[in-house]
């Protein structure tokens, strides 16, 4: 049953041709004008900045994709009718989630596919680095799509679930920050934007004295952050009337 579901989902996404083509072209803009333009280092190779490129700029696409995922059929009044057809609202929820993780894979091989072709062509490139960048564009592109979608369940209207989805991203970054700099540099460290870094780019104390918590310690951190924002969304859409 969860399949011919799933199949239906990805269907909704891809077929919104505005937001899903749009999300892919502007990571791939981005992600060439990184290529032209950078000049790849020890610090910073060549598979790096294409793929960081791709998957940051790849997030404010993402996030208009997960919203509209999320709040889509309710705001067009379409989800009665799902609801009808007897699947239990809990899997219809679960579904979007999934859905929305497979519908970011085109970008993220995209993203990978350039990063590695031209860390292949600079040289001096490792498995190491390849790796390393599979995780951290899977990581963004998975996370923050699964975030968009549960905000796009909670607001149920597709404009403001977009504006919540971008300000909870760059808002989110600024707000840890500030934590960070007036309250707690400890507090700030378990705000979602932090923890997602440090586990997007595997990082521990021993890499970046700023980081007070263990790679570990954020990965778990990271999971109750996804899982109380998608278990929100789940009871949401079991709860509501439409």
């Amino acid at each position: 049953m969860m399949v011919p579901l799933l199949r239906a989902e990805l269907r909704r996404i891809v077929g919104r041709r505005g937001s899903f083509w749009g999300a892919i072209a502007f990571s791939l803009l981005i992600t060439i004008i990184a290529v032209l333009a950078a000049t790849p280092d020890q610090d910073d190779t060549a598979v790096e900045i294409a793929s960081a490129a791709g998957r940051y700029s790849g997030i404010l696409g993402i996030v208009v994709m997960g919203a509209l995922a999320g709040s889509y059929d309710t705001a067009n009044g379409t989800m009665r009718y799902l609801v009808l057809t007897g699947v239990p609202r809990w899997k219809l929820a679960i579904v979007r989630l999934l859905g929305m993780m497979l519908a970011v894979l085109p970008m993220a091989v995209m993203i990978l596919v350039i990063a590695v072709a031209w860390g292949s062509s600079e040289g001096g490139m490792t498995g190491k680095d390849v790796l390393e960048s599979v995780w951290a564009v899977l990581c963004t592109l998975w996370v923050w799509g699964l975030v968009a979608a549960s905000v796009g369940m909670l607001m149920r209207s597709n404009g403001p679930a977009i504006a919540v989805g971008i300000v909870l991203f760059f808002g989110g970054a600024l707000i840890t920050g500030l934590v960070s700099e007036y309250i707690s540099k400890s507090l700030a460290n378990y705000l979602l934007p932090a923890v997602f870094e440090q586990v997007a780019a595997l990082d521990t104390p021993d890499d970046n004295s700023d980081i007070k918590l263990a790679l570990g310690g954020a990965f778990a951190v990271l999971a109750i952050w996804v899982a109380a924002l998608t278990a929100l969304a789940i009871a949401r859409t079991n709860r509501d009337e439409y």
